[in-house]
């Protein structure tokens, strides 16, 4: 196996290993833990309906996931990279024979798995959701046609809808030293869209679908909780939207710089 390879894979395994007893590793259970405990209180509430489909449950956990997603990604991101700006930690691991092009992409790819790590929990907490309200109330539990795919399709969905959070808010994380700024950053650019929505909307400067749906789509940070609004006549059910698109492409962009401003930079 080529020797940078071997690095990469090495780097990754050591970034997962550092992280996984840091409130970075709690970060990937409570996310999913709480996402599916919201759904699941609404769900048992709706006990004494006549119609319950699972469809609906899968929806409801699909926006509620998307809409705390970009606060995750922030903190996990953010706390992450913190661990290595801490006793000038970062300075002593690039004096290692490591090219920091590679080590940049293993922080970062170790970062992602804990990424993976909460999309995984969270479809395992909806499905232990599901037994344990079916053993409430038989109308709560799976049923006969439980949609599995759907399920991991539209957690999916909000996950690559992220994509473009991932790289920025690294390169933030890793630029800047200090913890609460890059967490206020990207926490602003999360909540600046609802604002702006709700004063143009107060102030009457903005009436219609389109300009709502406008505003909390075109940036990276709210993109993926938009579907929950529900601006669009027309939602787009595939994995892959223009938009999606757009910044996951962005995403790349994003990363390959990060990669170009990091190997030039001077840590002092």
């Amino acid at each position: 196996m080529n020797l940078k390879i071997k690095l990469f894979i090495r780097l990754v395994t050591v970034e997962f290993v550092k992280l996984r007893g840091t409130f970075a590793f709690k970060l990937s259970l409570l996310y999913p833990i709480g996402s599916v405990l919201l759904v699941t209180l609404f769900w048992i509430s709706m006990r004494k309906a006549k119609e319950i489909s699972t469809d609906q449950f899968i929806s409801n956990l699909g926006n509620v996931a998307a809409f705390f997603l970009p606060f995750f990604i922030v903190l996990l991101v953010s706390v992450s990279c913190n661990t290595d700006h801490r006793s000038s930690m970062l300075k002593h691991i690039l004096a290692l024979p490591v090219s920091r092009k590679i080590f940049y992409l293993g922080k970062f790819a170790g970062i992602m798995l804990f990424v993976g790590i909460a999309f995984i929990a969270t479809i395992a907490c909806a499905y232990i959701s599901l037994i344990i309200c079916g053993l409430i109330n038989s109308k709560l539990g799976f049923g006969v046609s439980f949609n599995h795919l759907l399920l991991v399709k539209v957690l999916l969905k909000g996950y690559l809808a992220a994509s473009a959070i991932y790289s920025i808010q690294y390169w933030l994380g890793m630029r800047l030293r200090n913890l609460t700024l890059p967490v206020a950053i990207g926490s602003g650019l999360i909540i600046l869209p609802i604002a702006i929505m709700i004063i143009l909307g107060i102030t009457g400067l903005i009436t219609k679908e389109a300009e709502f749906n406008r505003i909390i789509t075109y940036d990276p940070y709210s993109y993926p909780y938009s579907a929950s609004f529900n601006f669009m006549k027309t939602p787009d059910s595939s994995l892959f939207p223009q938009q999606t698109l757009i910044f996951m492409l962005l995403s790349l962009v994003f990363l390959v710089f990060g990669i170009w401003e990091f190997n030039r930079r001077d840590i002092g």
